[in-house]
């Protein structure tokens, strides 16, 4: 049975690959898990398509990446989170966060590698946070995350 993978299974195959397996570890390991479907002609196609627009993302991306990082230099982006009583934060800021608000207020879109945090992984303090937006070796641009205590 041929299947794709939609995820990376280890030592089995990487996720987009396309794989003669067995029916029975398809039907009773890959499937319920969701790490792989079947190859129908319908499936390939909707995968081909995906591959597709994210190949077209990526160019774009490349192709305009200056002038994202023009766009994008020294804006603030402000977050309010709820504190507890002695103002440490409730709540964290991700890079998923910061994607969302670059893509509700510039109408860029962009995903988790291109953010470089400060230190962590999660922005968990009141104040003024630097992060970079890191579109290639020579295309970077530095925001202001600002993080205010909920009235």
């Amino acid at each position: 049975m041929k299947v794709l993978f939609l995820e990376n299974v280890l030592h089995v195959a990487k996720k987009g690959d396309v794989k003669e397996v067995k029916p029975g570890y398809a039907i009773n390991m890959l499937f319920p898990k969701k790490h792989a479907v079947e190859l129908t002609p319908e499936v390939e196609k909707k995968y081909k398509d995906t591959l597709k627009k994210e190949d077209a993302h990526r160019r774009e991306l490349l192709e305009n990446k200056h002038n994202i990082t023009d766009l994008l230099e020294g804006k603030n982006f402000i977050f309010t989170l709820k504190t507890w009583a002695n103002n440490k934060v409730f709540w964290a800021i991700g890079e998923k966060d910061i994607i969302a608000e670059i893509q509700k207020k510039c109408r860029i879109a962009l995903t988790k590698k291109h953010i470089s945090l400060p230190n962590s992984h999660h922005i968990k303090a009141l104040g003024e946070h630097s992060v970079f937006i890191k579109l290639g070796k020579d295309a970077s641009a530095k925001i202001k995350v600002i993080v205010n205590p909920e009235a």
